[in-house]
């Protein structure tokens, strides 16, 4: 499964609405809530974010497994409840539900956290693109046969999967997401225009090869699922997502998924399996696969980012000026250089860590709080500099974009790049590295909506085709489960099969999922580094990785 960010979902809850935020005052505008009043609305939003019903005022955030994908959640419906803006950070900065109404009190008395606007009417009719979008549709024009835009699953099914239900549930799961019947066109100002078609037309193949003896099966699965992976989409012309079942023996199927990124992101695709199992359901059991309308689309989103978020983006600029002002020159990773197809420049290696680290992990950030990617964050950093020599670092990170609790269950790119930026010169403590990247992660999550591009700009970078500017090296933390689980009644289970990667976005990119147990993966252009080189490297990350977990319990540990 290619994800790029982390793709655990939230279902929104009628406790989400806007609460009352104090008694008037005399000039008609609502006072800002209480304290007591945040913590009522802060508590029920801690205990169902974490899946803890019997928190306390005193309930610690990361004690209870929060990390910072959960502590944007967490800022989405608090502030939802009161009507106010809630900048993630705050969660992870003041990580109880007494520390955080404190916190929030002394901002909205100080007029830090304005109240949040009201939706834009006739979103619905706004056809423009998001600003990630628009970055895809500029690469895609440099490079329209580029393959690492795909976002791709495979899955092995066991047991029976009936092809004109599967047909129907995706063509339902289409026609629910406008992000999916959307075409991207050229405008008449040369800029990219979003249409959106009425009707739900994907692409859907059923291809039946169990009777086919084994080797001339495999052959042409094969072929099938590398035709399905490695055909270009476009984006005029459309369809942006395609669809395959392959039965290859009794009670033994393929299902394979190709999204074009553009109307798709790692966090999409548990809302897209999820559809898909709902709808499957019903078509089964002889009823109508559809599924009733998001509250709200894609293009509420974009009329949210352009008009209501955008706001926050001149305060973010100044903030990401400074921090990256004297950032330093591109990090001198040692390669040694092949030449290989640009399309065929992607691999990957995917290595376990020992039995007892993700737990070891865990007890270490909730004990210090410290989020996991905060770890991840510092391990890198020591890798790194092992590496190259270089104290001074920075490293891309993929953040969700999913800022408002209306976003959590669409599918479309939210999805976003933002900068970290790793010091570990003048220290080689643990704790102290570990503050360093903690505030790091709290700016980084705060301003991560900004987008890319204007970042680009913003610190003068070069481009350099569809190369990612400003980083060679990007770090994902992804805390959550394989989405989806078959009910037992639909008649089949299945289990994730991981593509390789057929090409790279980035010179090296780190990978981290706790699903069963701690994974790493490193995705990377085989026209640069060797297979065993990077083998090496990643077995080095969790062994920096250990480092900074004894390092954090020892006053006197080095992660160097």
């Amino acid at each position: 499964m290619t994800t790029d960010t982390p793709t655990t979902t939230g279902t929104p809850t009628t406790t989400d609405t806007p609460a009352t935020t104090g008694t008037p005052a005399t000039t008609g505008t609502p006072a800002p809530p209480g304290r007591a009043e945040i913590v009522a609305a802060v508590l029920p939003v801690f205990a169902e974010v974490l899946d803890a019903p019997d928190l306390t005022p005193d309930s610690d955030f990361f004690v209870h497994g929060g990390n910072s994908l959960l502590a944007i959640r967490v800022a989405g419906r608090v502030g939802r409840r009161l009507g106010r803006q809630v900048p993630p950070a705050g969660v992870l900065k003041h990580p109880t539900p007494d520390l955080l109404a404190a916190h929030l009190e002394e901002e909205f008395r100080g007029g830090g956290a304005p109240p949040i606007p009201a939706p834009r009417a006739g979103a619905e009719a706004d056809r423009r693109p998001s600003t990630a979008q628009e970055r895809v549709w500029l690469l895609h024009q440099l490079d329209p046969d580029r393959l690492d835009h795909l976002v791709t699953v495979a899955l092995d099914v066991a047991g029976t999967v009936d092809p004109a239900a599967f047909t129907a549930a995706w063509t339902a799961v289409v026609r629910r997401h406008e992000a999916l019947r959307s075409r991207f066109v050229k405008a008449d100002d040369d800029r990219v225009a979003v249409v959106v078609d009425a009707e739900a037309a994907p692409e859907i193949s059923v291809l039946d090869l169990a009777r086919f003896p084994a080797p001339v099966r495999d052959r042409l699965a094969g072929e099938r699922v590398r035709l399905l992976r490695t055909t270009p989409i476009r984006l005029d012309t459309g369809p942006l997502a395609r669809f395959a079942l392959l039965r290859l023996a009794d009670r033994r199927y393929r299902i394979e998924l190709a999204v074009h990124h553009i109307v798709c992101d790692g966090w999409s695709l548990d809302t897209l399996l999820a559809d898909f199992l709902d709808a499957y359901g019903r078509a089964l059991a002889g009823r109508s696969p559809a599924l009733p309308p998001p509250a709200v689309g894609f293009a509420d989103y974009v009329a949210w980012e352009r008009d209501v978020e955008s706001s926050r983006w001149p305060d973010m600029a100044v903030r990401l000026a400074r921090r990256f002002a004297d950032r330093p020159a591109d990090l001198p990773l040692p390669v040694d250089p092949v030449d290989v197809p640009a399309h065929e420049d992607g691999d990957d290696v995917t290595v376990h860590a020992p039995p007892g680290l993700a737990a070891a992990v865990e007890r270490a950030r909730t004990s210090f709080g410290h989020t996991a990617l905060t770890f991840h964050l510092t391990a890198l950093g020591v890798l790194l500099a092992r590496i190259t020599g270089v104290d001074d670092l920075v490293v891309a990170v993929p953040v969700a974009g999913r800022a408002q609790t209306e976003h959590e269950d669409l599918v479309g790119l939210f999805v976003n790049t933002a900068l970290a930026r790793v010091r570990l010169g003048g220290t080689s403590d643990v704790r102290v590295l570990l503050e360093r990247n903690r505030d790091e992660v709290d700016e980084l999550v705060d301003c991560q909506t900004f987008p890319f591009d204007r970042l680009v700009d913003l610190l003068g970078a070069r481009r350099a085709g569809t190369r990612v500017p400003l980083a060679r090296v990007s770090l994902a933390v992804q805390n959550f489960d394989d989405p989806g689980t078959p009910a037992p009644e639909l008649g089949f289970t299945w289990q994730f099969r991981d593509p390789p990667e057929r090409q790279s976005k980035f010179d090296l990119a780190f990978t981290v999922s706790d699903t069963d147990g701690l994974r790493l993966t490193v995705t990377y252009r085989p026209s640069l580094f060797r297979r065993a080189t990077v083998a090496a490297w990643a077995g080095q990350y969790l062994v920096a990785l250990e480092h900074v977990v004894r390092g954090v319990a020892d006053p006197e540990g080095s992660a160097r």
